[in-house]
């Protein structure tokens, strides 16, 4: 393995929109639980979607990784400034719309951030079908990025689609609290993020998320 490694900062866990607050904060345990239900469900069905969005990312016509990404990150900071309370949740689907044209149908954007503020969005609208279908979508990207390795070598490294699904798996799939450090690690002809998770019991647990396709497609679409 290469020493030298590239230190990169990475986002904290504790930026919540104030949108995603007022949707737990919106939904009863009851409630919960059966949307639960449903989700488990229908999550099967969309396998084979979360499958061909992750091998589509990389590939084009898509637009690159990191384009999609600060598209993601300029939309979820427009609609964190715009959409405060329900009154103000209107002002959500514009921003979304210029978002799609940016980076296409946000229906098949492997984005766990994206897809999740969708979600939140829907619930506080009080649209439970396409709060079942989303999250629907999220749990199978979940799946599919667990079922690409352990996360426990570079060998056997986790596939996240995005480095910012990085972030959320982490949280949802292993439970870890924060990331204390991340690197770059190059090891042969991949390229692999390092990340050092601060686990709920105070522990600290690295992980391998293997990032040389995303590289590669940025890389290109940077050099036309």
């Amino acid at each position: 393995m290469d020493a030298s490694m590239m230190k990169r900062p990475f986002p904290s866990f504790a930026r919540l929109s104030t949108l995603l607050v007022l949707a737990v904060a919106g939904t009863t345990p009851a409630v919960a639980d059966d949307t639960a239900l449903q989700v488990a469900a229908r999550a099967p069905a969309f396998a084979q979607a979360a499958q061909a969005a992750c091998n589509a990312v990389a590939l084009p016509p898509s637009q690159p990784p990191l384009e999609i990404e600060r598209a993601i990150r300029d939309a979820r900071e427009e609609i964190s400034t715009a959409v405060v309370s329900d009154e103000t949740l209107p002002a959500a689907a514009p921003i979304l719309e210029a978002l799609a044209e940016r980076i296409g149908d946000l229906d098949t954007v492997p984005s766990l951030e994206l897809q999740m503020l969708r979600d939140a969005l829907a619930n506080r609208a009080g649209d439970t079908t396409r709060v079942i279908e989303g999250r629907a979508f999220v749990h199978a990207l979940l799946e599919h990025i667990a079922s690409s390795g352990d996360g426990a070598t570079p060998a056997t490294a986790w596939h996240a689609c995005l480095i910012g699904n990085q972030r959320v798996f982490a949280q949802q799939m292993l439970q870890a609290r924060g990331v204390a450090r991340q690197a770059l690690v190059h090891e042969a002809d991949r390229h692999y993020d390092r990340l050092t998770l601060t686990m709920a019991d105070g522990s600290t647990r690295e992980v391998y998320f293997d990032v040389t396709d995303l590289f590669k497609r940025n890389a290109e679409a940077l050099l036309r």
